[in-house]
Formats: C-alpha cells, structure tokens, sequence
C-alpha cells in the first residue's frame, strides 16, 4: 500500500471541522460567554454574532433530532483562518481554507478542549469528531472518475451523473462517515468554486468518557481519516495529480 502523503501543493480541502456534542444541564447563553471571553485574550479583536438557528425556540430544538445538535453562535477575527461555533449540545473548531496543517489545528482543538474542561459546562459526551470537505476540481462536474467509487443502476455507470451519496463504514472502534456530492459549489472568501465534494467524517464509535480520553483520540482520529482520503477514496491517478509531498 503506498505512503500516506504528508500535504498536497493542489489543496483540495476548503475546510477541517472538529466537532463535540454532548448533552449537558440547560447552559443558555453561558458557555458562549465563558468561550467568548477565554478566546479574546488570544484574539483580541474576536467578534461574536448570532446565527439563524439561534430564534428556534427551545422546546422545537429539542424534540426535532435535526436541530438538537445545531450552532447558534458564531466567533471569528477578521484575518485568522479560525472559527468557533457553539450551540446548547454542540461546539466546533472550523479551520476555513487555507488549512493551517494537522500541527497548528490540533494545537488549537487542544487550547479549546481544555477551556470547555475548565468550564466544568460540558459533560455526558455524545459525538467526538474530526471532519474534512475536500472539492475536488480536476475535471467538470459531474464526474466521479476521482474516485475509488463504482456505482451502478442497471446498464448506467454513474460516473457523470448528478449524484448525492451517504455511507458509513465501521473501522475497529471508528466510523468513517461519507458524503459524496457532484456537483458541489463552495463559496470561499475570494473566489466561488465547482466541483465534486468529498464529506469525510472520522468519530470514535465509542464517545471519550473524560477529556483526557477525547485528546488522546485526536490523533488517531486524524491518522484514520488520512488512511481512509487516500487509500480508499482518491485513485492514484487523483493523488498525483494533486502533487503530493511525502
């Protein structure tokens, strides 16, 4: 099996995502408070904004299982690639393109981890993730040539067909959890591109007890996703066309 590569010169990932879910006593408006004011001394000019989930009532959010899970506020600063999101069972670390490298990303789920733990706020861990959006732009969409997928309905190879597909594949104690879509647009900062997406989402299948437990898995969350982008979903012939370095 060939080596993983170390990064790619033709990046085709336009955001990496870590996410917790957990559920927690009622904590309002007080975990962004506490977020909000631990991160400014880091990111001084940090703003805070409200996102459309947050004017669902409650009592709607908890029953409908599509929104329990749903941010409701939004931090970033101008200029940082960085973007944190909270909501009453859900906080996520958003690195927007271009991608710092696993080193700085963890280092920075690593700071927040241990603001959530210091809070004492989150607890009863239900979902531990690391997940990354590649567009793939190496031909027109729709095209699936990319990747290692063959998908067939009678005499039709889908392979330049308009397609959304959703699989979830057990690997030892990890579910990969993948999203095929082409074609796909992404509105980026500068640019607006298409393509065919890659929705990767690596979790452990048995939450971390204790945050000691959630960081340990960070790296082995991150060496699953890897194996998986490149051994089981890109073709070589993709890889190479994506320059990597090892």
């Amino acid at each position: 099996m060939n080596p993983v590569p170390t990064r790619l010169r033709q990046e085709p990932l336009i955001e990496a995502i870590w996410q917790i879910q957990f559920e927690s006593p009622a904590i309002g408006d007080i975990l962004p408070g506490v977020l909000f004011s631990e991160l400014k001394t880091r990111y001084p000019n940090l703003s805070l904004s409200r996102l459309p989930a947050a004017d669902i009532p409650a009592p709607v959010a908890q029953i409908d299982p599509n929104l329990r899970f749903i941010a409701k506020v939004m931090m970033e600063e101008s200029g940082s690639p960085f973007r944190w999101q909270v909501g009453d069972r859900v906080v996520t670390l958003n690195c927007q393109k271009p991608y710092v490298g696993w080193r700085s990303f963890k280092e920075e789920i690593v700071k927040l981890m241990e603001i959530l733990q210091k809070s004492s706020l989150v607890s009863n861990i239900q979902r531990h993730s690391l997940r990354y959006l590649d567009l793939l732009t190496l031909a027109p969409p729709p095209d699936l040539t990319a990747l290692k997928l063959k998908v067939k309905l009678g005499e039709h190879e889908i392979t330049q067909y308009n397609c959304q597909i959703r699989l979830e594949i057990p690997e030892e104690a990890f579910i990969h959890v993948i999203q095929v879509v082409t074609p796909a647009n992404a509105t980026l900062p500068d640019e607006t591109l298409t393509g065919t997406l890659v929705d990767l989402e690596t979790l452990s299948e048995i939450p971390p007890t204790d945050w000691e437990t959630a960081k340990a898995q960070l790296e082995i969350l991150h060496t699953r996703s890897k194996a998986m982008f490149f051994h089981h979903i890109l073709t070589e012939k993709t890889i190479q066309s994506l320059e990597p370095e090892y």
